[in-house]
């Protein structure tokens, strides 16, 4: 695995490409890879525009749909009503029994990833073991639009890493289809996991402007993980001042800029032991760790186990 590896939005190999106009001639190219599973189906999109498109759709079934907007603006406009917007690094978790409107592409670049869910699937999750969960699952069975949180959440390193796993799954057959609902599951998990942690707290208050350059200061953090950054850099960088850069990032994201970073670094050494067969040492080492042991301690820190479990 190279460093070029990182981003969790790569695509699987395949998928198929196609051009689509809008009713106001606007143009799209779209590669999509999609898998079908019984009562479900994982996508990952990628597209190019000149301009805002939107994709007339229409759903007549009740469903489920955990979606992952990875890069650009993306959003749905059901009818007259007013659209919906999701920025880049940002995911929802909702229930419709029904839509006709337009889902809209805002950017001149997007990727996404998606788990649609039909009835008899997403029937297997309900569960009420968190007051999200109890709050989400009483407005589907009343067959109203339900989201599992009051806003978009910020994507996390572990719903990334978990969607590169799906990206990646080499499985065929069967082994595929059961490999892939495990991940549906346990992605539908950290997304009521994320939701229940920020329940109670005080909506986000900053400026459009800042938070757009505080989703820019993720993306540069994402992209430049190897390279020793520093808070004045990342800050010069997404058009901040550090003060700014610091609470925002905690305020927006829930975490620290640099503990964003961290989760990125622990995630790539996991999926490199994991996935290229190469030992804890040189893991240590490409995530910018001189002593082994200082990255074990802040592996078992951030996994609850140490690297070397993931060898049995």
């Amino acid at each position: 695995m190279s460093k070029k590896d990182i981003h969790p939005w790569l695509f699987p190999e395949g998928g198929r490409e196609y051009h689509y106009i809008d009713d106001r001639g606007a143009s799209s190219r779209i590669l999509v890879k999609e898998d079908y599973l019984p009562g479900a189906s994982v996508f990952f999109a990628s597209s190019e525009q000149q301009q805002e498109v939107r994709m007339r759709e229409r759903q007549e079934k009740p469903m489920l749909a955990m979606y992952f907007s990875l890069e650009g603006d993306t959003g749905s406009q059901p009818g007259t009503h007013d659209s919906y917007m999701l920025k880049g690094q940002q995911h929802v978790l909702c229930y419709t029994p029904h839509f006709e409107g337009y889902y809209l592409l805002n950017s001149p670049k997007i990727k996404n990833f998606g788990v649609i869910l039909e009835e008899p699937f997403f029937r297997r999750l309900y569960m009420e073991d968190m007051d999200c969960l109890k709050r989400f699952w009483d407005k589907v069975h009343a067959g109203q639009e339900a989201d599992i949180a009051p806003g978009p959440m910020a994507v996390t390193a572990r719903q990334l890493s978990l969607i590169r796993d799906m990206a990646q799954c080499s499985f065929t057959g069967q082994m595929r289809q059961l490999y892939l609902e495990s991940k549906i599951v346990e992605l539908f998990l950290l997304q009521a996991e994320q939701a229940e942690e920020l329940k109670g707290m005080p909506p986000v208050q900053l400026a459009a402007t800042d938070i757009d350059r505080l989703h820019a200061a993720k993306a540069y953090i994402r992209q430049h993980m190897f390279e020793a950054l520093s808070l004045q850099q990342i800050a010069r960088e997404s058009g901040l001042n550090e003060f700014k850069l610091k609470k925002g990032f905690r305020e927006l994201f829930h975490t620290t800029v640099f503990g964003y970073l961290n989760e990125l670094k622990m995630n790539y050494a996991r999926q490199l032991i994991l996935n290229s067969g190469c030992t804890v040492l040189d893991a240590a080492y490409s995530v910018g760790y001189s002593e082994p042991y200082s990255f074990t301690r802040a592996f078992r820190k951030h996994f609850g186990y140490l690297p070397s479990e993931l060898k049995r």
